[in-house]
C-alpha cells in the first residue's frame, strides 16, 4: 500500500470523526466571534463617541483575545485530530502487508549494518519469513510490531527498530500537514470551513 493509498484509508475510516469536530471547532468560534459582537455593541452604547478612542482600545483588546482563544481551541483541536490520526494510521499498517510485502521486508533487511543479529521481533505472521533472513538470530513474536522488524546484537549495544510503526512515527511529522489540509478541504467542500 503507498502513502496515497494510506491517505485515502485514513480518509474513509477517520472523516466523519474529523468533520465532526471541526464543526465543534467552528461552532465555538463562532460563538467567540458572535460573544465578541455583543460585548462591542454593548461598550459602543454605553460610552458613545466621547469614548471613541478608548473603547478602540478596548476592541483591539479583546479581539486580540478572542483571535488568542480562538486559535488555542484550534491547536488543541489540530492536537486532538493529529493523535486520532496518528492511530487510525497505526491500524492501517497491517494493509503494508498485503501484496509485495515479503519484497518490503527483504528492503528492510538490506537497510541493515551488515553485523550478525543475536535476537529479532517480528509480527508472529513474519517468524518464518524472520528465520530466512536472521539464521542463528533468536526470532520472538511481538504483538506490538505490525510489519518490519527490531534486531538486536547479542551485547545489545546495536539495537535497529525498522517496523512500520517507528518508520511511521519517523515521518509523521511529514506526512501530517498534508492529511490535515486534505482533511480542511474536504471539510471546506462538506460545507464547513476553517475560518481563523
Amino acid at each position: 500500500m503507498g502513502y496515497k493509498e494510506l491517505i485515502e484509508s485514513l480518509h474513509k475510516e477517520g472523516e466523519e470523526k474529523i468533520r465532526l469536530q471541526w464543526v465543534d471547532v467552528e461552532a465555538e468560534a463562532e460563538q467567540i466571534r458572535n460573544e465578541t459582537s455583543i460585548r462591542i455593541k454593548e461598550m459602543r452604547e454605553e460610552y458613545g463617541i466621547k469614548r471613541q478612542v478608548a473603547q478602540k482600545e478596548q476592541e483591539v483588546d479583546i479581539l486580540g483575545e478572542a483571535k488568542k482563544k480562538a486559535r488555542s481551541i484550534r491547536l488543541f483541536a489540530e492536537n486532538r485530530l493529529s493523535d486520532r490520526l496518528f492511530l487510525l494510521a497505526l491500524s492501517c499498517l497491517s494493509e503494508l502487508r498485503t501484496g509485495k510485502y515479503e519484497s518490503i521486508f527483504d528492503s528492510l533487511v538490506k537497510e541493515l549494518p551488515d553485523t550478525r543479529w543475536k535476537e529479532v521481533k517480528v509480527c508472529s505472521e513474519d517468524l518464518k519469513l524472520a528465520a530466512q533472513y536472521f539464521s542463528g538470530a533468536h526470532v520472538i513474536p511481538d504483538k506490538g510490531i505490525r510489519g518490519g522488524f527490531l534486531a538486536y546484537t547479542e551485547d545489545k549495544k546495536i539495537q535497529v527498530d525498522n517496523t512500520f510503526e517507528k518508520r511511521l512515527e519517523r515521518r509523521w511529522e511529514d506526512i501530517l500537514p498534508v492529511l490535515i489540509k486534505d482533511i480542511v478541504s474536504e471539510a471546506s467542500h462538506n460545507g464547513t470551513s476553517s475560518a481563523t
